[in-house]
């Protein structure tokens, strides 16, 4: 059995898998988004272990594939109300917020991202969610498709430059 047709394990990152970890996310957000400056860590990258390591209402997830290590990568955090276009629409800590959903170009389309997504929706049971929200982009082939495939309803659009699609999922999943 080739790698790509084993099942990758997924587990949640450990404080020593943290470097490791990160330059996988932000190699493929460079492929993914090569206007965003890669050489500045996002914040909850800046401070890895307490933003998902050190909560019960966060985690970050990574998928392995045999020898090939971290293949694919996807988090959840308590949703902060920082967006305009969805202001309002979730009580004070009802939403999660899927961050940082990244599979390695060369195994895409083997089902990693929904197994991500399966696993992290059997973490979020555990805690104290209604809802699960993420934005993708339109630019992005194929994500909105796929968050479609995993449940998640478009709520709204902003028609910029990041075409910026929100989407939601209740948590009874």
């Amino acid at each position: 059995m080739t790698e790509v047709h084993m099942k990758p394990v997924v587990k949640p990152v450990q404080s020593n898998e943290i470097e490791e970890v990160i330059e996988f996310a932000m190699r493929v957000r460079a492929e993914v988004f090569p206007m965003i400056d890669p050489s500045v860590l996002p914040k909850d990258f800046q401070h890895f272990t307490e933003q998902y390591l050190d909560r019960d209402d966060a985690i970050f997830l990574v998928a392995r594939l045999g020898g090939k290590g971290v293949v694919g990568s996807i988090g959840v955090v308590p949703y902060d109300a920082r967006i305009e276009a969805i202001e309002g629409r979730y009580p004070v800590d009802a939403a999660a917020e899927i961050v940082k959903c990244y599979v390695d170009p060369a195994y895409r389309r083997y089902g990693i991202g929904s197994l991500l997504v399966q696993e992290l929706e059997q973490f979020v049971t555990g805690m104290r969610y209604t809802t699960l929200y993420l934005h993708t982009h339109r630019f992005l082939p194929g994500a909105v498709d796929f968050w479609e495939r995993q449940g998640f309803t478009c709520i709204a659009e902003e028609q910029n430059e990041w075409q910026i699609v929100h989407m939601d999922k209740p948590s009874n999943f």
